[in-house]
């Protein structure tokens, strides 16, 4: 993975977990950018898999702002 890589797919991935995008919609499922078509190895399009849903998750998983006892404040 080039220098930078990792950390703009995590990004990337950051940033459709922002939109409500579902977990699915990872790029790296499209099939032009699956090892059959990109020539590259199973575990370097692993990586770049779970560079980005480790971005989404981490996005998804954050709590509201504020938590939910701002709700009871008046």
């Amino acid at each position: 993975m080039k220098p930078g890589e990792r950390a703009e797919l995590e990004r990337q991935g950051a940033k459709a977990a922002t939109r409500g995008d579902a977990a699915a919609s990872n790029p790296m499922l499209l099939l032009q950018n699956m090892p059959a078509a990109t020539g590259e190895t199973m575990q370097e399009w692993a990586v770049r898999y779970d560079a980005w849903r480790a971005g989404y998750e981490h996005q998804a998983l954050k709590p509201a702002s504020g938590g939910w006892t701002t709700l009871f404040k008046r």
